[in-house]
């Protein structure tokens, strides 16, 4: 962090980080074509009035671009009964978190859909000044794009309650059916776990992959695949909406970090990123916004 966005930085915490209520309000757009632009702060349940200089290098200057794929509750998805044609009425940790920073900022924000393995090449050709939709840091996604992190998390097995095929370990996997989301840090894992399988002798994991979170627990409800590979947040969500029916087989190590990626060469938008959430992490905004979504605020520690 520069010596002047630490000179600003703690300007804001002088005051006192003014927390003022923040309201909702919003835009109509068609997840295509004609993005949208909302208020910033809509739908956050308290924003901090920041004296953080804003990034210069924007799209649109006054305006920060969002690429996202509202399709992993609890950190992007459409509500039930929302019109799934208008981003604006999409919800989740990273969509309030969003807005949130951008209200830190005196900026706009505009949400745009993307398709999960579309954002960070939307990102790289310009379309877009951010990405912040439930994405790893990876070494990969960090040839082409830089990154923030904002929460740690990690994945799971999570099988029908009661285990019955016994599945306690990646190995336990080989030769069952398996779905997972596909293009992304978890079907890297699930590869290398299924290689580890055939190098060991036996038959390699029936790997399903599906660019939708919602087809890759749809599997398993229709009794198509044993057990399925996912992050624990979305895992949890969906353990929450069929209580009593799924349960965590086993944990993979926590050591996985979400985060905001932006494009390259760009500190301005790193600068202002890192001090946009460490100020809303301090006065509490980010804690409030994943209590909502019931995230534990101890996940956002990752944000130093």
């Amino acid at each position: 962090m520069s010596v002047a966005t630490k000179r600003i930085l703690s300007a804001a915490m002088m005051v006192g980080l003014v927390v003022g209520a923040c309201s909702t309000s919003g835009s109509t757009t068609a997840p295509t074509g004609a993005p949208s632009t909302t208020a910033p702060g809509a739908a956050t349940p308290s924003a901090t009035e920041l004296a953080i200089a804003p990034p210069t290098s924007l799209i649109t200057p006054g305006k920060l671009v969002d690429c996202l794929d509202p399709t992993y509750p609890p950190m992007e998805f459409f509500p039930d009964g929302s019109d799934v044609t208008d981003v604006n009425q999409s919800a989740g940790f990273d969509v309030d978190a969003g807005r949130a920073i951008a209200k830190a900022l005196g900026l706009e924000i505009e949400l745009r859909i993307s398709a999960f393995d579309a954002v960070i090449p939307d990102l790289a050709a310009g379309r877009c000044d951010i990405v912040m939709t439930a994405l790893f840091i990876s070494e990969k996604r960090l040839e082409v794009a830089d990154a923030v992190p904002y929460m740690a998390t990690g994945h799971v097995v999570m099988v029908p309650v009661a285990n019955p095929k016994g599945i306690a370990g990646p190995m336990d996997l080989c030769g069952k059916p398996v779905s997972f989301q596909s293009g992304g840090v978890v079907a890297t894992r699930i590869e290398a776990a299924s290689a580890d399988c055939t190098a060991a002798g036996k038959p390699a994991i029936g790997m399903q992959g599906y660019p939708k979170l919602a087809d890759v627990f749809q599997q398993i409800a229709l009794g198509r695949v044993e057990a399925v590979w996912d992050v624990d947040l979305g895992v949890a969500d969906w353990q929450n909406r069929n209580p009593g029916q799924y349960e965590v087989a086993y944990l993979l190590p926590k050591d996985d970090v979400f985060g905001i990626y932006f494009q390259k060469s760009h500190p301005d938008v790193q600068a202002a990123l890192e001090a946009a959430l460490r100020a809303l992490k301090a006065d509490g905004t980010l804690a409030q916004i994943a209590q909502k979504y019931s995230i534990d605020p101890v996940t956002l520690d990752s944000i130093k």
